[in-house]
């Protein structure tokens, strides 16, 4: 017995339903990948603020404040997204 119009686009929504439900999945994935490479990131950062003798220029230039911060502030972002 074959099934009425109705069975079918029931069946089509649920698939439909399904797919965007997975989509959403794998987005949020993406991003928490994305947050925990930051988070390296900023660890990396900070052991090399606390075992490397830092030179003049980069203590002068505040290169890793500014990189800390521009982390931090990406690390939110994604944080408010999920």
């Amino acid at each position: 017995m074959s099934k009425s119009i109705y069975e079918e686009a029931i069946e089509v929504l649920l698939n439909r339903r399904q797919m965007n439900e997975i989509s959403k999945a794998i987005r949020k994935a993406q991003k928490q990948a994305k947050l925990s490479e930051l988070y390296k990131q900023l660890n990396i950062i900070y052991e090399k603020l606390y075992t490397m003798e830092l030179s003049e220029l980069s203590l002068n230039s505040n290169y890793y404040e500014i990189e800390i911060i521009k982390l931090k502030h990406q690390i939110k972002e994604l944080e408010n997204e999920l």
